[in-house]
């Protein structure tokens, strides 16, 4: 066989090697976390929050969230902010009258890692936050 040939077949199999392996090898392509906060007058909120970054870095991750037991007003909105995606909110989330609400987004340009930060926000005030992502 020829050093062209072996040279060609070679550069087929990285081309096809690296095209099946960039899901794979997304560092944690599923993450989860609970959402916890403190008490707003005596009710207690909740929440929790997935990303999907299975398609990285063709698509953008795929961030979902979603809150209850907010003792906020309804139509009240909430940002959600990523550490690992800067300072500036990725998603908001509008309250319903029944104390909750949820938002699905797509964010591009981010990667989140297991120990990245998230938070949801009114205003300034942290409403909830997680420290840390399971993989899952």
């Amino acid at each position: 066989m020829s050093l062209a040939r072996r040279l060609a077949i070679l550069a087929i199999v990285a081309v096809l090697t690296g095209v099946v392996a960039a899901p794979a090898l997304a560092i944690y392509p599923h993450l989860n976390t609970t959402l916890s906060g403190p008490a707003i007058n005596s009710v207690v909120p909740a929440g929790n929050a997935t990303v999907d970054q299975s398609r990285l870095p063709a698509n953008p991750l795929t961030l979902e969230v979603h809150v209850t037991n907010v003792n906020l007003p309804g139509g009240t909105i909430l940002s959600v902010v990523v550490a690992d995606c800067g300072t500036v909110p990725v998603a908001t989330i509008k309250l319903d009258n029944r104390e909750q609400g949820q938002t699905r987004t797509k964010v591009p340009g981010c990667q989140v890692g297991r120990l990245s930060a998230i938070y949801v926000k009114n205003g300034s005030t942290t409403i909830l936050s997680a420290a840390g992502w399971q993989v899952g």
